[in-house]
């Protein structure tokens, strides 16, 4: 049979696809998601009065959620407060949220009781574990305008710059490992993710507890930090010139002996574009982690690829 006529008799299927909201989880409830809530069958039950009052919540700041990033915030109060949102149904038993409670109740935040599917479409069906709260975004300096960032006498410091990071989920994921690693500053590039509520729920609080900068123009800092002439700038690269498995700390300090080595700076793009070449060439160091010889896949998620470079390093320090 002639393939062309044999296209046609071959039965065709359609389907239509389904239009997503495009969601901002760093801004209260959007008026085109109230508008889509507003159609939805569950709220034809007029017997259900929580359902609609969600529709009267109007946050003045972001929805942060999850236990562990709420009861962290509430510690630090790096945030400001305005409400709290507790599910009518959880286990007020849990250490935990008894503690969350307690940290509202000292810092005289209201506190709201209200259902499962309430504090579902505050965090748009993100894992919430029974807790909301309103509040405003982290505080975020910009690094070009810090005077001086000096490490102590005995310590290097060992900060990690995040270049292009797009993933809110893999922001919070390496915020988790370089908090864990005890890295001392984050610093956000230009075109990275904000650290909205998903990060911080996706680094299980650890976005609260780490210094975090912004970097509008990386190449200009970098430049300004090579005339300083104390900070070491390496570059995890897809086609670095040297592998990390042979790089060492003591190396870096041998190139630095004469002007004493103060901060080291890692650089981590996504696993897509990597980083400009014009940026790598600004670096010392141009590291790389290299692929099993039988392997198909030629690069790492970024989160993956930070922790490695994390505990190398930490390690040695």
């Amino acid at each position: 049979m002639n393939l062309h006529l044999f296209r046609n008799v071959l039965p065709r299927y359609f389907h239509n696809k389904t239009r997503l909201p495009e969601l901002d989880f760093t801004k209260p409830i959007s008026d085109r998601l109230k508008k889509t809530s507003m159609k939805e069958q569950t709220y034809t039950n007029t017997n259900n009065d929580d359902d609609k009052s969600l529709l009267k919540i109007s946050l003045r700041g972001q929805c942060l959620f999850g236990l562990h990033p709420i009861e962290i915030a509430l510690k630090t109060k790096h945030r400001q407060f305005y409400q709290l949102f507790l599910s009518n149904t959880s286990n007020e038993n849990r250490p935990i949220m008894q503690n969350i409670q307690q940290l509202a109740e000292n810092l005289s935040i209201p506190i709201k009781y209200t259902s499962t599917n309430t504090l579902d479409r505050l965090s748009f069906d993100r894992p919430h574990q029974g807790v909301c709260l309103d509040c405003s975004p982290l505080p975020i300096q910009d690094i070009e305008q810090t005077i001086g960032i000096k490490a102590s006498s005995n310590k290097i410091s060992l900060d990690l710059c995040l270049v292009k990071i797009h993933d809110p989920m893999n922001l919070g994921g390496i915020i988790r490992t370089a908090h864990f690693f005890g890295i001392d500053r984050i610093i956000l590039t230009r075109s990275t993710c904000q650290p909205s509520p998903v990060a911080s729920k996706a680094s299980s609080g650890a976005l609260e507890l780490m210094p975090i900068y912004t970097c509008n123009d990386l190449n200009t800092y970098l430049t300004s930090l090579r005339k300083e002439n104390n900070t070491a700038l390496i570059c995890a690269a897809h086609q670095g010139n040297t592998s990390l498995r042979t790089f060492r700390l003591d190396d870096i300090k041998k190139k630095f002996s004469t002007t004493n080595l103060q901060r080291i700076i890692v650089l981590i793009g996504n696993e897509h574009e990597g980083i400009s070449e014009e940026t790598v060439k600004m670096c010392h160091y141009s590291v790389c982690i290299q692929p099993n010889s039988d392997s198909e896949i030629s690069s790492l998620n970024a989160s993956v690829a930070c922790g490695l470079f994390m505990y190398h390093i930490s390690a040695q320090m």
